[in-house]
């Protein structure tokens, strides 16, 4: 992998991309420059985007083909960066290029987090990637498919074969009729536990907030460093999940069928009286666990049970092979209804002078072969959307070892929940990246177990915030 350096180049304009001020003759004269003097920005553009420049700093992969005279590029945007999964996408970009002489592949890889600052400074600066890969950011998609940047996938979806695709999926990231993304894998958090501790217990996998209650109480054992599960209250995406999934399981929401704030309820507030209660049981340090930390404290032992999504699969095999056969994983333990968070690994394509070249690569990268191997760098992680691949996917060695645990990775899809899509009779929800984006139910989680306020009164303080948060957003 070669990083490249140098002074800064002055980056050219994609001339289509809408808002390049090339275009916009007579709206602000004084700003405009001609074509091909370079990129431009006004001041105030430019102070609200310096600080992100330094943000996502991505790896480039180039594939074969470079240094043709007249060739494009294609700029492919992803957080899906595990080493094995680099490894397929460089695969993936060669075959392009096999495929399509005169087209190279850029892969850019960045961290999750900082995925919404590279585009916000990618659209400052009038150069959007043509392909986001897995950024699994709906409502951020959405406002960027409301402004016109986005393509619409309607067609694309049928040159893959809309009969094979997940219709739950589909419909995750389908606004008023338009399909502003096709997701080509589904994935959630299960309850992972350590069988063989249960059984030294005379114990069973917990399948009620009651049950894992008794369970978190009789595996925590503080002097050695044992705890019973992992709820944490750290200021992360992974807190927000695991609240609202909470509340979910207890027949609340957070916005209601008319995208209203409806998070003060009797609902809400049970469900974060029994998340309070399972934070006892958890490690002392889960007020700063985020994603990887809570995947750490099963995989090292620390924990008997905890929150994930299949990834749990490669982390055993990896760093702990000899908890494999030791370790088991059910839907997480419901109240009223079994619920988890449904998420989509998806792609989205920026209108650029290149789309028609990302369509093609879109369509190869559905193909069986491609997307097999694309799944396969994290077994179990990511269930594909194309039916037609289930079985072939199950077929992985690691998958087939563990049947049990295989099974209730596949069916996370049928009764996950999409928080932008809260039921079947909720709309899209374009107000929700506002939520998550100013962490109000991470920072109310915070407040009961931190800060040690009532659960009615954190409950209120958030409810407010929330309506503070989404009273101008406009679908």
């Amino acid at each position: 992998m070669r990083v490249s350096s140098g002074p800064l180049q002055a980056i050219p304009y994609h001339n289509d991309f809408p808002g390049n001020p090339q275009e916009e003759k007579g709206k602000e004269g004084k700003k405009m420059r001609k074509r091909g003097s370079g990129p431009w920005i006004d001041r105030r553009a430019f102070l609200r985007t310096g600080s992100l420049l330094g943000a996502g700093l991505a790896l480039s992969i180039l594939s074969p083909g470079a240094g043709l005279a007249q060739e494009k590029k294609l700029r492919f945007l992803t957080p899906e960066a595990d080493p094995a999964q680099i490894e397929v996408w460089k695969k993936l970009f060669a075959a392009f290029a096999r495929q399509k002489p005169g087209v190279r592949v850029e892969g850019e890889f960045t961290k999750w987090d900082d995925i919404v600052k590279k585009l916000a400074t990618d659209i400052a600066v009038r150069r959007p990637p043509e392909l986001v890969v897995g950024g699994s950011q709906p409502s951020f998609t959405y406002e960027h498919f409301k402004r016109g940047y986005l393509k619409e996938m309607s067609d694309v979806v049928e040159a893959i074969g809309r009969e094979n695709l997940d219709a739950t999926a589909l419909g995750a990231w389908n606004v008023n009729g338009k399909q502003i993304a096709i997701p080509y894998g589904s994935q959630g958090p299960v309850l992972w536990y350590r069988k063989d501790i249960l059984e030294e217990k005379g114990l069973k996998p917990p399948v009620t907030w009651e049950d894992y209650l008794e369970v978190a109480e009789k595996t925590t054992d503080p002097k050695k460093g044992i705890y019973g599960a992992v709820f944490p209250y750290g200021r992360t995406w992974n807190t927000d999940i695991q609240v609202y999934i909470s509340i979910w399981s207890n027949g609340g929401f957070i916005f209601d069928e008319k995208l209203r704030v409806v998070f003060d309820s009797p609902e809400t507030r049970g469900a974060l009286k029994y998340y309070k209660e399972m934070a006892r049981f958890s490690p002392p340090d889960a007020g700063t666990y985020g994603f990887r930390e809570a995947s750490n404290a099963f995989v090292s032992g620390r924990s008997v049970t905890t929150f994930y999504w299949g990834r749990v699969l490669s982390h055993l095999h990896r760093s702990a092979p000899e908890l494999v056969s030791k370790s088991g994983a059910v839907p997480i333990p419901r109240s009223k209804i079994t619920r988890t968070a449904l998420h989509h690994d998806e792609v989205f394509l920026y209108k650029t002078p290149n789309t028609a070249e990302a369509v093609e690569l879109v369509k190869l990268m559905f193909s069986d072969t491609w997307l097999k191997q694309i799944l396969w760098t994290v077994p179990g992680h990511v269930i594909p959307t194309k039916k037609s691949l289930l079985a072939i996917y199950l077929e992985h060695p690691w998958l087939k070892e563990s049947p049990d645990i295989a099974k209730t990775l596949s069916e996370v899809p049928t009764y996950g929940v999409s928080a932008v899509k809260e039921s079947p009779n909720h709309p899209f929800n374009y107000k929700w990246a506002a939520v998550t984006g100013n962490r109000v139910i991470a920072d109310c989680i915070q407040r009961i177990i931190i800060g040690k306020e009532s659960i009615p009164k954190a409950v209120a303080w958030a409810h407010k915030r929330m309506v503070e948060v989404t009273k101008d957003i406009k679908g």
